[in-house]
């Protein structure tokens, strides 16, 4: 899978170059902030729904965010995202947990994982006028890599893992206070009856020179699935440090 996105952004890397496309890159970094985290897989009355944020230690991690956009003309943008996560949670559960048809003792000292890795393919239609702040609407495809894990210092593991494609829709408003200030509200998401996912930022930009411009602000991050397979929602809220730098 990593692969085939390295491949992706190769080709349009140099579909950029040779058409002299307009090329961004956006960075971020920041503080992942675990919100709620509860599971259950597989999703029936045999396996213990449970919390790694609540019954387990969830701790906070430094993140990253790489987008890569190329702007087509004026009006079209595509672009290319990776945002890698990774909680880590540790503890013992106050009661007989199973998982994966695995059972994990009250009072067993646990290490858990929480894997979800992010790849997107962006569309963005950037409206010829602002309309009360909306400046462009579009639609993502996301690839998510994830991975649920406990494990005991016995070497007693059960792990769930998952690839799957999401479509997103998406879109960008802000309000821009003067030459250099940019206020920003940044929208992904989409929801069924079988799941939901959504990505939002708020925050500001300043406009440092021409081609590069600062970021701050708070992402939210939240979804999951309630599937035969599998339970899982969590919440995550990101402190967020980046810049914009146009090449």
């Amino acid at each position: 899978m990593k692969k085939i996105i390295l491949a992706t952004l190769i080709l349009m890397l140099v579909a950029s170059l040779s058409a002299k496309l307009e090329f961004a890159v956006e960075a971020e970094t920041g503080l992942a902030i675990p919100g709620y985290n509860d599971v259950r897989i597989p999703n029936n009355d045999s396996n213990t729904r449970f919390s790694l944020k609540d019954d387990l230690d969830l701790s906070p991690t430094i993140h990253t965010r790489l987008n890569l956009h190329f702007k087509l003309n004026p009006r079209h943008q595509v672009s290319l995202l990776a945002t890698p996560l990774t909680l880590k949670a540790e503890g013992k559960f106050d009661r007989n947990v199973r998982y994966q048809n695995t059972s994990f003792l009250a009072g067993e000292p646990i290490d858990g994982t929480y894997r979800f890795d992010s790849y997107r393919l962006q569309y963005r239609y950037i409206l010829p006028k602002e309309f009360y702040g909306l400046r462009s609407i579009g639609a993502s495809m996301k690839i998510r890599d994830a991975e649920i894990a406990l494990e005991t210092t016995g070497n007693k593991k059960a792990a769930k893992t998952d690839t799957g494609i999401v479509p997103l829709l998406s879109l960008n408003a802000g309000y821009r206070i003067n030459p250099q200030w940019d206020v920003v509200l940044e929208a992904e998401g989409l929801a069924s009856p079988y799941g939901r996912a959504e990505d939002v930022f708020v925050g500001a930009k300043y406009d440092l020179k021409d081609k590069l411009a600062l970021k701050a602000g708070y992402r939210f991050l939240e979804g999951g699935s309630d599937i035969d397979k599998v339970y899982t929602f969590s919440a995550v809220h990101y402190l967020v440090l980046g810049f914009v730098i146009k090449l």
